[in-house]
């Protein structure tokens, strides 16, 4: 995996399709620190390449919550005290 700055970005333009075709996926960084990341797609992989991403997405949601309950002692929570905590933010939501 290619690292590659902004800057380095803006002076090498024409040469983006074969850095990424000889390293598949190049991390933009700014200040040293990654910024975003840029991968080969072609028209046909192109539905593919964002479906994958989508599902990703999701599930780093999904472990991010996950987390966060373990941390906060919520994961412990009975289904009767989610759904008591479900109904009193929908109150919360109503009267607002």
């Amino acid at each position: 995996m290619k690292f590659l700055s902004i800057r380095e970005l803006r002076s090498s333009t024409g040469q983006l399709k074969k850095m990424l075709s000889d390293e598949e996926k190049i991390v933009l960084t700014t200040n040293g620190k990654p910024a975003a990341l840029m991968i080969e797609v072609s028209e046909n992989t192109l539905e593919y390449v964002l479906t994958d991403f989508r599902v990703a997405k999701a599930r780093r949601a999904i472990r991010q919550l996950q987390e966060h309950s373990v941390n906060t002692g919520l994961e412990t929570l009975t289904l009767d005290e989610i759904n008591s905590e479900i109904a009193a933010a929908r109150r919360e939501k109503a009267g607002t």
